[in-house]
């Protein structure tokens, strides 16, 4: 029988300050009607700009679209940059022969950084190291011109707060911003935020996390400078963490994790600093109190990190993300739930709008370990596109963790991989629908499957 993983000895605090917050008072606040402006009429409004908002709003860019998208951070790449999760995962297989599953504009991102010195392949030790290395900062930059040259009207600072609905079809999004409450209508729009905002606001069904209260574990991910030799063994660090937990010193709350070198020299971003109880990601007081005591961790990590792995003797914390680094939130229901032996199985379905390789990767707060098993077969599953239409609503797309699949599934769908695939093929749904003029629930999926192939889709 299989022992459950260590505890953390931090998780008993841990668990008193991150409870859920409860409302104090049963008392509601009636707003008055008020006249919301009406600032743009798009064909696609995409919301969210992290790797699926990304490469939707480019792809719809493409397809001749007007598009506006629109990010409540000052930049685009999501966990990427404002994550510092400077890794990007799942765009190869985990085979012996490794096979490059995503292609057309994730495929086109990656030689991008590589060809402009932002980017390095990496050839992975374990089976959760990343495929991509990057320089966030860069990341930012090229992103920027990506959408731009796809004629795509970025909105920064702003955040999709409610769709609009008539008759059960979504008719654009209201926004909100320093200019204020504003309306922008669209033909379609792809809810591409991370936690399924628009969705959810619009009334369609959602699980969320365990369905128990639990979550993929979050990190507080941060960067070093002055570090004299980054080439740590996963081995060797792991072994370096279990003895430093045992030995009493360190309050350590990860064995695994690693050091990532960041394109510049002495620069490498860290993700160790896992928080140790679970949060609940789309409750903002949890949140606040999780990024401070994040915080705390990551001196934590910052003084092992110093005191026991040579060459990081000199070692700095230079930078902490902007964002916590969100697992998992809710899950959109859709036409189909992808399942995790669908996913472990290598499952290529009929409606498939690309692939995906990454392991189930399950991080299971107040744990020091992480659960990884590995697909089967050739090593990856192709992606429903079942499961980017939201049950009860028209016109309206999803793609990212969100999207339509069991808690242990979205251990494996979440990474920047998928994200970019799922973007690509919504974006390419949206513009078929609005030029065949059906709902993209009526969209016939080999057309679909044939437009994804001729922009350079691996399909399976």
């Amino acid at each position: 029988m299989r022992k459950d993983p260590p505890r953390c000895k931090v998780q008993e605090i841990a668990l008193q300050r991150l409870n859920p917050t409860k409302r104090t008072s049963d008392r509601f606040l009636t707003e008055p009607r008020r006249n919301v402006p009406v600032v743009a009429e798009v064909d696609i409004l995409v919301a969210g700009g992290g790797m699926a908002g990304l490469t939707a709003a480019i792809t719809a860019g493409r397809m001749g679209l007007r598009t506006l998208l629109v990010e409540y951070f000052g930049h685009l790449g999501g966990n990427a940059t404002n994550g510092l999760v400077s890794g990007f995962c799942g765009f190869y297989t985990r085979t012996e022969n490794t096979v490059p599953i995503v292609q057309g504009i994730g495929g086109e991102i990656v030689r991008t950084l590589i060809d402009r010195e932002a980017g390095i392949k990496v050839r992975p030790r374990t089976l959760t190291d990343v495929d991509i290395l990057t320089d966030p900062e860069m990341l930012k930059l090229i992103f920027d011109e990506k959408a731009i040259e796809a004629k795509v009207e970025p909105l920064y600072y702003t955040q999709a707060v409610s769709p609009i609905i008539q008759n059960d079809i979504v008719k654009g999004a209201i926004v909100e911003n320093k200019g204020g409450r504003q309306a922008i209508l669209a033909k379609r729009v792809l809810d591409c935020t991370g936690d399924g905002d628009l969705c959810a606001r619009a009334n369609v069904p959602f699980e969320l996390g365990d369905g128990r209260g639990g979550f993929q574990a979050s990190d507080m991910v941060f960067r070093l400078v002055n570090v004299t030799k980054g080439d740590i063994d996963p081995k060797e660090l792991e072994g370096l963490q279990a003895e430093a937990i045992n030995s009493g010193q360190y309050k350590l709350t990860r064995i695994g994790g690693g050091l990532e070198y960041n394109m510049i020299s002495g620069v490498y971003g860290v993700q160790m600093a896992r928080l140790p109880s679970a949060v609940n990601g789309i409750d903002p007081y949890q949140l606040t109190r999780a990024i401070i005591q994040g915080r705390k961790l990551v001196r934590e990590c910052t003084r092992f990190l110093v005191g026991k792995v040579t060459g990081l003797e000199q070692a700095a914390i230079v930078q902490t993300n902007e964002k916590l680094a969100i697992r998992e939130t809710r899950r959109v229901l859709g036409e189909h739930i992808l399942t995790a032996e669908e996913i472990l199985n290598g499952t290529k379905f009929d409606d498939g709008i690309g692939a995906n390789a990454w392991p189930v990767e399950i991080h299971i707060p107040g744990t020091l370990e992480t659960r990884v098993l590995r697909l089967k077969g050739d090593g990856f599953c192709t992606i429903p596109y079942r499961c980017l239409i939201p049950q009860k609503i028209e016109n309206l797309l999803m793609a990212g963790r969100f999207i339509s699949c069991t808690h242990e599934a979205q251990s494996s769908i979440r990474v920047m991989g998928p994200a970019s695939v799922m973007g690509q093929a919504i974006a390419t749904a949206a513009a078929l629908s609005i030029k065949e003029r059906v709902s993209p629930r009526k969209l016939k999926i080999r057309l679909l499957q044939s437009e994804l192939e001729k922009a350079g889709v691996f399909l399976g």
